[in-house]
């Protein structure tokens, strides 16, 4: 089984797969090697790159939160929490009027939002969904995020449930995802499902949220555009993500 990580790693730094990329992976989906992506990516924003690949195989996404199936969009593993976990921080942030999100398998929601905001969205492949109460959505919560862009404050103090974790951590800006949400879980049940060992996965990366992977997987490889300090960890590195690093990587170890 082949682990990929989307930015940094299958796309060039134009944003683009390359033409060696996308002749790589068809090559060794032919001789019958499992092929997932493994993004930080919501749903949405990985579709367009599924398609022009026309890939159905499995998506993780938003760092190991959820896991779907791309051919039938049925969700196979979800490390989520309920929307009851965070009605503190949404009571909170309504008091100051903060702006926040909540993610969830397909959808963006938020109760306001600002011009950047929504261009924002827009460019990053965000399709926001307005909710006039979002503790009433019925759905399991992939990420909670709370972006106080005026620098308004007066929210910081309130603490995650024990079953949440902090993802990101800035003074103005910060994101919650489940304890359990990382990519290398996520590959824990895929591998387990398909009978497929730790030391017969490849997993290859950039950045620091694929280094669980990485470490975890029998043949962890870091990009040549990678942090030098992820580099050390790794067990191979391979070219940079714009001199077609994937593919080099695995024609080595499976062509």
């Amino acid at each position: 089984m082949v682990a990929l990580d989307i930015d940094g790693t299958l796309l060039n730094s134009k944003g683009q797969v390359p033409a060696m990329h996308k002749k790589i992976i068809q090559m060794v989906q032919e001789k019958g090697v499992h092929v997932v992506l493994a993004t930080g990516r919501y749903y949405m924003q990985a579709t367009g790159i599924m398609n022009e690949l026309n890939y159905n195989g499995i998506l993780v996404s938003n760092d190991g939160a959820v896991t779907i199936d791309g051919r039938t969009k049925q969700i196979l593993y979800e490390n989520s929490f309920s929307i009851n976990d965070i009605a503190h921080f949404v009571k909170m942030c309504r008091k100051v009027d903060v702006q926040f999100a909540v993610v969830t398998a397909f959808n963006y929601y938020g109760e306001s939002v600002s011009k950047e905001h929504k261009e924002n969205c827009k460019e990053h492949g965000i399709e926001y969904m307005y909710s006039d109460d979002v503790l009433k959505i019925s759905e399991k919560v992939m990420k909670f995020s709370i972006m106080d862009i005026t620098k308004i404050g007066g929210w910081q103090h309130l603490e995650p449930t024990s079953n949440i974790r902090l993802r990101v951590d800035g003074e103005f800006w910060k994101e919650y995802m489940s304890t359990k949400a990382t990519k290398t879980n996520a590959l824990k049940e895929i591998a387990n499902s398909l009978n497929i060992l730790p030391s017969e996965i490849i997993a290859i990366g950039d950045y620091y949220n694929d280094l669980d992977m990485i470490e975890y997987a029998g043949v962890g490889i870091a990009m040549g555009n990678a942090p030098e300090d992820l580099k050390e960890k790794a067990d191979d590195v391979t070219r940079s993500n714009d001199e077609d690093g994937v593919y080099y990587s695995l024609k080595k170890y499976l062509v």
